[in-house]
């Protein structure tokens, strides 16, 4: 039950309902008790919907899901209870191991059984067992939980509902984004509200997102497939555009999950980081990670890359070389279980170490140029770059995308593609159209009078018939989304979200 079919439309319904008919019978109440009685039955609609939605997927996913609340909850506790600082960092340690063991046990075990003599029948026991969907972000949410209750940047949750609520809540689950403990968490202990913004706000963001899921990336899927299926007959020019549109697929299906649960969270009172940001505008690697995925750039950060820079900081620049590419490695397992996905996110520290130490030799030779040539140069090579290295990512294995790029890097680049090709990049249009105009806004359509052109706002001078033409404008966007959703929807088959491989 994706959140792209009409099943989930009429399950997420009646959870809304449920949710606000507790908080709507509780609003008279008066007293702490009350209000917290209120809390606690608030956040229990939202694990048992989030248990159920779970279940459906496999009936053992909840219980290990289960498991990983219970190791949270307790060795929180525990570390915060603690006056020892050894045995304090013992049981971090301790909580890593243990959150992160069924992880690597269940999703890498093929990976170790290829690499390390010995380990084939390791493999084979654990090949019975399927991997969790979901299980690297909620691992990263619960390792970033028990981490910052260590740092004393949070308190250790006494209330197992409050945390369970958290860890499972069913909007950002599966694929994200990655909540953050120290401004997520403290919401599940206050009565939430919504406003007309808010309402306003998630139904911008659902439409969007369904929109680019089913009408834009589910049509450039088509084009992704035969590119890569049928890369050994292509030459380098349909190769290229063939990764590129699987770089805006890839873009249009996971932020389009994004946008859907930030305003899914949104409207049962739960406000989330927006995940993604334009990143085609970035004039570099390393701001496009701070355009992509942000939730997850932001808990490697945290959690991997700043450590090992404090840890290496006698080595000076090589520390943060070092750290990135500790960091990107790690990241690209985390995507994937293969080392192509190694390689990915070793090409991606490679360009931003590259980056770094020619910081000042670059900024010296740019500022002599007007700055719309550094950034049309810079975003022309970061896009080329990326495209590149997401070849590893799509392709089967490392020799295949190795053929790819060198085809890509041929005279082939100049031939004449696959003309069918080349109009699959049609379908990304409106979406880089409309996420290019609201990149500075806060969320999908935040349409605003005082974002209207200045003749406009002298010919509109009543602020209610402004109010109303404003109102009338998203209407009529959301018919247009709704009902182009609609229309490919029945035409095409509905497709799983990619990142739910992972």
């Amino acid at each position: 039950m994706f959140f792209n079919t009409a099943e989930f439309a009429f399950y997420f319904a009646a959870i809304f309902a449920a949710f606000w008919l507790i908080v709507l019978l509780g609003a008279g109440l008066k007293g702490t008790r009350a209000e917290g009685a209120v809390v606690t039955l608030r956040n229990m609609v939202i694990l048992g919907a989030s248990c159920y939605y779970y279940f459906l997927f496999h009936p053992y996913f909840p219980l290990y899901l289960g498991g990983m609340i219970v190791v949270s909850y307790t060795l929180a506790l525990l570390i915060q209870a603690s006056q020892n600082e050894t045995l304090r960092s013992i049981l971090r340690y301790l909580s890593v191991l243990l959150l992160c063991i069924g992880l690597v046990y269940l999703k890498y075990s093929g990976l170790l059984a290829q690499s390390i003599p010995g380990l084939a029948s390791w493999q084979a026991s654990a090949l019975h067992l399927l991997a969790p969907l979901g299980i690297s972000f909620y691992t990263f949410s619960s390792v970033g939980y028990v981490l910052d209750v260590y740092k004393g940047k949070i308190d250790a949750e006494k209330n197992p509902i409050v945390l369970a609520s958290y860890l499972s809540c069913f909007p950002y689950l599966l694929i994200g984004p990655i909540p953050s403990a120290r401004t997520v968490l403290p919401q599940f202990k206050t009565k939430p509200t919504l406003t007309r913004q808010d309402i306003d706000q998630s139904v911008g963001e659902i439409m969007w997102g369904l929109f680019k899921k089913v009408v834009v990336a589910d049509n450039l899927s088509l084009g992704v497939s035969y590119c890569f299926k049928q890369s050994g007959h292509l030459n380098g020019s349909t190769l290229f555009i063939g990764v590129v549109l699987f770089y805006l697929y890839l873009y249009a299906d996971f932020s389009g999950y994004s946008d859907m649960a930030r305003g899914l969270a949104r409207l049962l009172g739960i406000k989330i980081v927006r995940n993604f940001n334009m990143p085609f505008s970035a004039v570099k690697v390393t701001e496009f990670w701070r355009k992509w995925h942000i939730s997850l750039t932001n808990w490697f950060n945290e959690y991997i890359f700043n450590p090992t820079v404090i840890l290496l900081r006698n080595w000076g620049k090589v520390s943060v070389a070092i750290a990135l590419f500790i960091t990107f490695g790690i990241s690209g397992l985390w995507h994937g279980a293969d080392w192509k996905f190694a390689v990915w996110g070793l090409l991606h520290a490679a360009a931003m170490t590259y980056e770094y130490y020619t910081q000042r030799l670059r900024n010296k030779i740019w500022g002599k140029l007007p700055r719309w040539i550094s950034v049309m140069v810079g975003m022309f090579f970061t896009m080329f770059y990326i495209v590149l290295a997401e070849t590893f990512f799509r392709a089967d294995s490392i020799s295949n995308a190795l053929a790819m790029v060198g085809k890509m890097l041929s005279p082939g680049l100049f031939a004449k593609p696959v003309a069918f090709i080349a109009k699959y990049l049609w379908w990304a249009v409106p979406m880089l159209a409309v996420e290019l105009l609201q990149q500075r806004g806060d969320y999908a359509f935040d349409l605003d009078i005082r974002g209207l052109p200045q003749w406009v706002e002298k010919v509109i001078k009543n602020k209610y018939f402004a109010a109303t033409l404003n109102m009338g404008l998203k209407l009529l966007l959301y018919l247009v989304l709704g009902y182009c959703t609609w229309l490919f929807r029945k035409k095409m088959n509905m497709a799983d979200y990619y990142y739910f491989k992972f």
